[in-house]
């Protein structure tokens, strides 16, 4: 595959996991802010299968608010230039 092939794969998954091991890595000094940083979930349709590559983050800071950060391939026809 050259680097003009569009790839078949998506790195959703790679790009949800750095994140999450780089939020548990970064909030741990003596002013630690987040209480939980999980695992990614799966985006999965009514039977169990994969409906799409999309990955969500859930956050939790010391004060019970919860964040969502989502992973999900950019659809080209509504890239923001």
């Amino acid at each position: 595959m050259t680097m003009t092939t569009k790839p078949i794969i998506a790195y959703c998954d790679y790009i949800a996991h750095l994140i999450s091991m780089e939020i548990k890595n970064a909030d741990h000094s003596y002013m630690r802010l987040l209480e939980k940083a999980g695992r990614a979930f799966y985006d999965l349709g009514r039977e169990g299968e994969f409906a799409s590559t999309k990955k969500t983050l859930f956050i939790t800071d010391v004060y019970g608010k919860k964040y969502r950060i989502t992973v999900e391939e950019e659809d080209e026809t509504n890239v923001l230039v």
